[in-house]
């Protein structure tokens, strides 16, 4: 029996990457909440969004975990409202494993890290990595904990579209899926929308002196499609935060201030290349169609949410008529929210009933 462990690492000596490459001495930071059963088949492994991490339940502090950048927003596991004892994925019953992706900054080995060969950081030279590299890395560690199933492979966001191809390679190792606020490949917009950050990220690589301003700026970019409008005018404050000097003309109104204040908080804990690491590999996203027949023997449900205006409801629905084509067992769900593409953090009431009437 395998208990409940704070975050932990696990090291893969040599990970050959989609690209051909290979990447030496790879660490994958992880949490585990619950027990693993004797007979290793009730593991739930969840894929983080974007900028999340492997710290999925409870509490977090930066003694805890040296080396990374942290602010405020680290210390309650992105998740915590959803899993843990009696919760909607109940750790009473079930294993549940984070992990955070490799390319990011939270612990799993990316840019930040030392290249063991010139024990410097990678910085911008860390190789590209692929969504299946991420999952690839997930597997093994899944393999090295003892799961010999998943009840389940839950994921949001981008964390959808690392989950839905996950099945797609393990077909025989997941009973169900769980895709929310996600889909099965790029939208033009999204493809723009990662250009233009990537873009600005690329310019950051001459600018020590403003890398920080440009990260701040590409996440602002991102970020208005987080969340609806109307809940970004309601969370602004009445008032500006920034004197209108720092760029003439504007930073006059409250939904000014309140998105340069995203961008300023995401900087403490974010860095610019794992940003660039991970968006990138989201821009060379590409699922083979007729993969997702693979699924046939897995239950999948899809989850919308109406205001969601970073994976559309539309997408959603064009992902469901493709799953029940190719036959697979498919449940559709559309949930009326506010908050927009970020409803998954914010409102475990909605998801509750839905998602415990699955698992």
């Amino acid at each position: 029996m395998k208990a409940q462990s704070n975050t932990s690492k696990f090291y893969i000596p040599q990970l050959k990457l989609d690209s051909g490459e290979i990447l030496d001495d790879v660490e994958v930071a992880y949490t585990t909440n619950g027990i693993l059963s004797e007979s290793g088949d009730n593991a739930i492994l969840i894929f983080h969004a974007l900028t999340g991490s492997h710290m999925l339940a409870g509490q977090f502090t930066k003694n805890d975990n040296p080396g990374i950048p942290w602010n405020e927003e680290l210390e309650i596991g992105w998740w915590s409202d959803f899993v843990g004892a009696n919760k909607i994925i109940d750790t009473n019953k079930y294993f549940v494993v984070c992990a955070n992706y490799i390319g990011g900054c939270y612990g799993s080995t990316g840019p930040n890290s030392k290249n063991p060969i010139t024990d410097e950081s990678y910085n911008f030279d860390f190789p590209p990595i692929s969504f299946k590299d991420i999952e690839v890395s997930q597997k093994l560690l899944l393999d090295h904990l003892g799961v010999v199933s998943l009840e389940a492979v839950i994921g949001p966001s981008i964390g959808g579209l690392m989950a839905l191809e996950f099945c797609t390679l393990y077909p025989n190792y997941v009973n169900k899926l769980i895709s929310i606020s996600s889909g099965y490949k790029l939208s033009t917009i999204q493809l723009l929308h990662n250009l233009e950050q990537a873009y600005i990220l690329d310019l950051s690589k001459d600018s020590n002196v403003r890398k920080k301003e440009y990260l701040s700026l590409a996440r602002m970019i991102a970020h208005k499609t987080y969340i609806s409008l109307e809940l970004l005018s309601k969370r602004a404050k009445s008032e500006s935060l920034y004197d209108d000097d720092l760029i003439e003309g504007f930073l006059n109104s409250p939904q000014e201030s309140y998105m340069m204040h995203q961008g300023e908080k995401f900087i403490e804990r974010f860095t610019p290349e794992s940003y660039s690491s991970i968006i990138k590999g989201w821009q060379n996203f590409n699922l083979e169609m007729e993969s997702i027949s693979k699924l046939k023997n897995i239950n999948t449900l899809v989850i919308s949410v109406d205001s969601d205006v970073c994976f559309y409801p539309e997408e959603q629905r064009e992902f469901v008529s493709i799953l029940e084509n190719c036959k697979v067992q498919t449940t559709y769900r559309m949930i009326e929210s506010t908050k927009g593409h970020d409803s998954f953090l914010l409102e475990p009431e909605l998801f509750k009933e839905i998602i415990e009437n699955f698992i």
